[in-house]
């Protein structure tokens, strides 16, 4: 089924320009179910109508809006026919009549008014199925209206209310200067301006004299937005945003009420305009007492299509400008300084810079920048700690929000050619570095105009690394620091693994990683090596057991030895017994910085360390003594190193010079080499059998060189004719 267009019409002249315009309804236009609509046709001459929105009432369902359509003459006394629209079916068929006014543009698509069957009378059933206006049923000078309801028999009259026309007048001064304060507020001298209000009253048919409630609201742009007010009136000393009078207005004369308003200190938008607003609605009046079949009725206000019944208007602060536009050119330049650290240092470091300052420098090139501010993004773990000025410039800074500081700059405008220099503080303390760099986004902005070409260095965005900056140490101990093996030692001393004829010697390796700081180290890994084999192509020795990281805060990785119990096998005898007897070496060192030396290395994971925290590694292991057992060295020392790696993906620096990332354990395996009973015999009859030998040898050479062939009776009768020779010669000598 169709939508009814056209079975409803009605010709009125709705913008009072002599040209009939039409509206045409269309009662069963659907988008649920016949809501119905009416159409409005603008008459613009030679036959041509100009086609507005549609009207449309509530939209009820199953209103059938546009059933019943009557012009009903200028119900508001503004020279503009009005209408009426019926939706007769609406809210359940006790129907409903929409009244729509004219105006120069043709018809205001709100209504001003819903008349609802239910509410005037209950039993009434398809009000507005018929409308007739125009006539002026009382007398009052305003055309009334009927309206028939079909399902009840019912016409309804309803009359007209005489319409007041409230003019209101708000004077303020064109601007208000905030240089040179005009007022005190007690000592202190203040910005004020005067605010007069006039009201003043016509219409047809009205009362003489009426009652009229006013509020007047200082302000009220900024008072709607929720913000504080800049200006306030100061009544018997008390200050107020809004002001309540209550008048008693005589017809066309003009009453006004005069107030005095102060400037709020340091007000800091002077850009936006001051509007003052004043609202108002009727009072108690008296009404006429004329002698008439129906009684007079009460005024209203003109309906001000659909806004609120108030008058406003502004004024603004006072600039100096040279440029039309009144435009700022303002230019922002800043520069990083860390607490605590050299110009060189190009990093943040984590715990030990305390606090980091932003100086910051801004110029304005252009006219006079009112309302100048300078905001910093910056991170939600930074706390502001203080503004800085090396001298009062009228630079203020409040933290809005966690991560958004605003610093005034230059109250109340920053003069041409002039430049701020000022610094913010922030506390770094509490960064916990999951951001790789800490960015300050630095904004310029002023309630002036900029052109496009100078807004380039407006912002500004500064950066620093951030950075874990630690000094890590790796200690160590080793228990036992040594011990005897051999074949005389009592195996006692050892263990044994089920199953296994290898005797073991139980090792504990005990390290402790520390961060001295100052940062948090958030990991690391300890690398820790062991001479593994007593040769390149020997059997491993070891056979790790347990690796415990202290707290759980680690793990290790290895690879495990297959065959922990290996026992050489070499073919012995008795001579080659004595013989690694008396050719055993001295000392043998295993280290695994050798070339070709085979070690087993163990790999720890740490997690975080914090600042002056340690971790450590506790590895239990056996040492395989049958390999030992098969070297001649008396003594065997084996240097374990160890050493703590940080991974600079994860922006740690080790401090320059601090404290050693590695260490050295040493252990030593002494060799007991002492033989076995039947063995000492035998070095016993074999030594004697040497030693004699040897004598025999000795008595032939001897014998060979003649030693045993010296004739002594000779010699020894040489001997004493010699001495008797020497007797003699004496004699001689004394005699003579």
């Amino acid at each position: 089924m169709g939508s009814y267009f056209g079975s409803s019409l009605c010709a009125v002249d709705l913008n009072a320009d002599g040209l009939s315009d039409l509206l045409v309804g269309a009662p069963m236009f659907s988008e649920i179910r016949d809501e119905g609509q009416v159409t409005t046709y603008i008459n613009r001459g030679n036959g041509a109508l100009e086609e507005q929105p549609a009207l449309t009432g509530d939209g009820a369902y199953n209103a059938h809006f546009g059933e019943s359509i009557a012009s009903l003459g200028d119900l508001d006394d503004d020279g503009f026919p009005d209408v009426a629209i019926g939706a007769p079916k609406e809210d359940d068929f006790a129907g409903a009549v929409y009244i729509y006014h004219g105006d120069a543009s043709g018809v205001i698509p709100h209504y001003s008014m819903k008349l609802s069957g239910r509410k005037i009378n209950p039993v009434l059933r398809m009000f507005g199925q018929s409308i007739s206006g125009g006539i002026d049923m009382d007398g009052n000078g305003y055309p009334d209206v009927t309206f028939g309801a079909f399902m009840s028999d019912s016409v309804v009259l309803l009359r007209a209310r005489p319409v007041i026309t409230v003019d209101v007048s708000i004077f303020l001064p064109a601007s208000i200067n905030i240089t040179a304060p005009q007022c005190q507020d007690g000592l202190q001298p203040v910005n004020c301006l005067n605010v007069t209000a006039c009201f003043r009253f016509h219409g047809k048919h009205v009362p003489g004299e009426i009652g009229l409630n006013y509020v007047l609201t200082a302000d009220v742009a900024k008072k709607d937005k929720g913000q504080p007010p800049r200006v306030y009136f100061v009544l018997l000393g008390e200050t107020t945003g809004q002001v309540t009078e209550k008048l008693q207005l005589v017809h066309m004369e003009e009453t006004c009420h005069h107030y005095l308003a102060h400037v709020k200190r340091r007000v800091q938008d002077v850009i936006s305009p001051i509007v003052f607003e004043a609202a108002y609605s009727l009072g108690e009046h008296v009404t006429g007492k004329e002698e008439k079949e129906l009684p007079a009725l009460t005024p209203v206000l003109r309906w001000k299509k659909g806004q609120k019944i108030a008058q406003k208007n502004q004024t603004v602060f006072e600039r100096n400008c040279r440029s039309e536009d009144c435009a700022a050119d303002l230019q922002l330049r800043g520069k990083l300084l860390l607490s605590s650290t050299d110009e060189k240092t190009h990093y943040l470091a984590l715990g030990a810079v305390k606090n980091i300052s932003l100086n910051i420098s801004i110029s304005n090139l252009g006219d006079d920048a009112y309302d100048t501010n300078v905001s910093f993004n910056v991170s939600r773990e930074l706390f502001f700690i203080n503004m800085w000025q090396k001298e009062e410039m009228g630079i203020s800074c409040e933290l809005l929000e966690p991560d958004f500081l605003k610093c005034s700059v230059g109250f109340p405008f920053m003069r041409s050619k002039s430049k701020y220099e000022f610094s913010v503080i922030f506390d770094t303390s509490h960064l916990s570095g999951e951001e790789e760099v800490l960015t300050f986004i630095i904004t310029a902005q002023s309630g002036n105009v900029e052109r496009i070409d100078s807004l380039q260095d407006n912002s500004l965005v500064l950066t620093v690394p951030l950075v874990h900056e630690v000094d890590t140490s790796i200690t160590g101990v080793m228990s036992p620091t040594s011990f005897v093996y051999g074949e005389s030692v009592d195996p006692s001393n050892f263990i044994q693994l089920e199953d296994l004829e290898c005797h073991f010697q139980p090792l504990n390796v005990t390290l402790q990683v520390y961060n001295t700081g100052p940062s948090t180290l958030p990991a690391s890994s300890v690398s820790i090596s062991f001479p593994n084999r007593l040769a390149s192509g020997g059997a491993e020795m070891f056979h790790v057991q347990e690796m415990v990281v202290s707290q759980e805060k680690g793990n290790c990785s290895f690879q495990r030895n297959p065959t922990p119990c290996i026992i050489p096998q070499e073919q012995e005898n008795i001579f080659h017994t004595i013989f690694a007897f008396f050719t055993k070496s001295g000392r043998k060192v295993l280290d695994c910085e050798k070339p070709g030396m085979s070690c087993l290395t163990v790999h720890c994971n740490l997690s975080a360390l914090a600042k002056e925290e340690s971790r450590t590694i506790d590895v239990s292991m056996l040492l395989n003594t049958e390999i030992l057992k098969k070297d001649s060295s008396s003594v065997i020392q084996f240097m374990t190193r160890a050493k703590v790696k940080v991974d600079p993906a994860l922006r740690v620096v080790e401090i320059a010079n601090g404290n050693p990332e590695e260490m050295t354990v040493v252990f030593e395996a002494l060799h007991n080499l002492e033989p076995r009973g039947y063995v000492v015999g035998w070095i016993i009859a074999i030594s004697l059998l040497v030693g004699i030998l040897i004598f025999l040898l000795l008595a032939v050479l001897l014998w060979k060189m003649g030693f045993f062939r010296r004739r002594y009776k000779e010699i020894i009768e040489a001997e004493k004719s010699r001495k008797e020779n020497e007797d003699s010669w004496d004699w001689v000598q004394k005699n003579q």
